[in-house]
């Protein structure tokens, strides 16, 4: 068993401030005006798009719209369906509910079991081997320093956006299934019995109705157009997702703590978040409203379940608060996370490689 240690100043000198700023705010914890404008802009942009796409004949201009739905597509899951399965985009819970199933049906997901994984098995212990199920990715890359070397690693920096570009299709056809047999087992009452198979399958139909048949019987494309549109879409909306997230907590400077034989890692809950979490330009509007405050990972981790309208704010609070209790505060540009991302791929891709001091 994990666990971390006591409480210390920056745990309790953060979470007393932020309190104290969202007391201030209108509507809380949760997504204000502004964050529901910009995301409902979202969405009618990529049904508008859907829309064209659907009134063009098949050819380039079919593919690019393809693409576009398939970036507008990450885009309103991280505007929507992220504070939703954390619970903070709306009151009502059956908003949440709604948002988080609807969207991530968009793409072939079933998002009850999504949100399942990420709060239950990504959240709690990020970058911590055998309990990031993020970090710990698939024996095809090496994500964290604690995983075996493979002969095929070598070459991971190379194939990695490859890889990347399928996650979600593997995620929609593969794991889904295989994350419903792991969640009916260790939670029986929310992910056994009719309810659940109706809103699972409910879920992969309305993706296969959007994605492959409505285009079918309204194009009339040649079955290879059909299936590369397809993958242009899915493929577009996975890079951005996988990209974008993995690169908040994959890094060359992030921290990956390993449990000593008791289970106890180093720092205490705050402490761990904030250094194994990866901010670029966590205070601009633009990449938060984009990102669903992905940019802004750290006041994310440390502020679950608030919306990410926020994020931008809460950032300024951990900077201050980090600097104050000598603790790291990663933050880096775009184009810093990813090659950091990549010097992180490149290194583990060497036999031998582990553990070396977070900068």
């Amino acid at each position: 068993m994990t666990i971390f240690q006591s409480p210390g100043n920056f745990a309790k000198e953060i979470r007393a401030d932020a309190a104290l700023w969202l007391a201030d705010q209108p509507g809380g914890r949760y997504a204000s005006r502004r964050q529901w404008f910009w995301s409902l802009i979202f969405l009618g942009l990529l049904g508008s798009a859907y829309a064209m796409l659907l009134a063009v004949s098949a050819g380039a201009a079919s593919f690019a719209l393809a693409a576009i739905c398939g970036a507008l597509g990450y885009v309103v899951i991280a505007a929507f369906c992220h504070d939703a399965s954390h619970g903070s985009l709306h009151r009502n819970g059956w908003i949440n509910e709604l948002a988080v199933w609807f969207g991530f049906a968009l793409m072939g997901i079933h998002g009850p079991l999504w949100r399942y994984r990420h709060i239950k098995k990504h959240h709690p212990f990020p970058n911590v081997a055998g309990t990031d199920v993020d970090a710990d990715g698939s024996t095809l890359i090496r994500l964290s320093p604690h995983k075996p070397w493979r002969p095929l690693h070598r070459w991971q920096p190379l194939y990695a956006p490859f890889l990347y570009a399928l996650v979600l299709v593997h995620v929609a056809w593969v794991e889904d299934f295989q994350h419903w047999r792991k969640a009916a087992s260790e939670a029986p009452k929310g992910f056994r019995g009719a309810r659940m198979a109706v809103s699972f399958f409910g879920a992969k139909s309305l993706h296969l109705g959007v994605a492959l048949l409505l285009p079918w019987l309204v194009l009339q494309p040649p079955i290879w157009a059909l299936l590369l549109g397809y993958v242009i879409a899915t493929s577009m909306a996975s890079l951005l997702f996988v990209t974008i997230n993995v690169g908040s907590h994959i890094t060359d400077v992030a921290a990956f703590p390993k449990p000593d034989t008791d289970g106890r890692l180093e720092n205490d809950w705050a402490s761990h978040q904030v250094t194994t979490a990866i901010d670029w330009s966590p205070t601009n509007r633009l990449a938060i409203a984009l990102t669903g405050g992905a940019n802004a990972h750290a006041a994310h981790h440390l502020f679950p379940a608030v919306a990410h309208c926020h994020n931008g704010d809460l950032s300024r609070i951990v900077a201050r608060q980090a600097a104050a209790n000598g603790l790291p505060h990663h933050v880096l540009g775009f184009v810093g996370m990813l090659a950091s991302h990549w010097r992180h791929l490149r290194r583990l891709a060497t036999p031998g490689a582990g553990l070396r001091a977070p900068r």
